[in-house]
C-alpha cells in the first residue's frame, strides 16, 4: 500500500460500505432530534402502573382507550387518593409545550373495580383528546354541559360532570375482567 492508497477492490468495498451505512446514520440523526413518545398515562404509583398493565392485557377496551390517547395530545396522570376518596374524578391541569395535561385521581379499591374506574376516567381523557377545543378547566365544563350532564349523586364539591359513553365503558371494561376471570 504505497502512499497510504489502499488497493482499488478495497476502496470499492469501503465506498459501498459508506453507502449503505448512510441511510441509517441518516435514521439515527433523526430519531436523535425527535425524543421518543412518552407513554400518555402516567404514574409515580407502582400499584396504578400495575394495575394499567394487567387492564390492557385483560381488557381490549381499555387498550384501545390508551392507544387512542397516544395518538393524541393529552397527557392523562394517574393518582390514588386512598380510601373514602370520590371514585374517580378528571381534573384539566393545564396546556403547555403542544400537550394538554389531566390527572385522575381514584379511590383504593379492589383490583378489577378500580380498574373499571380508571377505564372510565380514561373514556373522559378521550373526550377531551377528540375536543380540541377544550384547553383549560373552563373550557371543559362547557364541552362536558354539551356532550354530559352533571352529576347529581356526586360527593365532589362544585359542579361535577360525567357522560353516558364513560359510564358505558367502565361497565364493559368490568365485564371484560370477570369474563377474563371466568375463563
Amino acid at each position: 500500500m504505497a502512499g497510504g492508497m489502499a488497493p482499488r477492490g478495497a476502496r470499492s468495498f469501503l465506498l459501498l460500505c459508506l453507502l449503505v451505512a448512510t441511510p441509517s446514520l441518516s435514521t439515527a440523526a433523526e430519531s436523535i432530534t425527535e425524543p421518543p413518545r412518552r407513554p400518555p398515562v402516567r404514574s409515580t404509583d407502582r400499584r396504578l402502573l400495575s394495575l394499567l398493565e394487567e387492564g390492557q392485557r385483560l381488557s381490549p377496551t381499555l387498550r384501545a382507550l390508551v392507544a387512542r390517547l397516544a395518538a393524541s395530545d393529552v397527557v392523562v396522570y394517574l393518582q390514588c387518593d386512598g380510601p373514602g376518596a370520590p371514585d374517580g374524578r378528571l381534573t384539566f391541569v393545564s396546556t403547555a409545550g403542544g400537550h394538554r395535561y389531566v390527572v385522575v385521581r381514584m379511590a383504593h379499591f379492589s383490583w378489577m373495580q378500580q380498574i373499571a374506574i380508571m377505564a372510565h376516567e380514561l373514556q373522559h381523557a378521550v373526550e377531551i383528546a377528540e375536543t380540541p377545543a377544550i384547553v383549560d378547566g373552563e373550557s371543559l365544563a362547557r364541552e362536558f354541559r354539551r356532550i354530559g350532564y352533571v352529576n347529581a349523586w356526586s360527593s365532589l364539591p362544585g359542579l361535577s360532570f360525567d357522560s353516558e359513553a364513560a359510564v358505558r365503558i367502565g361497565h364493559r371494561v368490568l365485564r371484560e375482567l370477570m369474563q377474563d376471570r371466568s375463563d
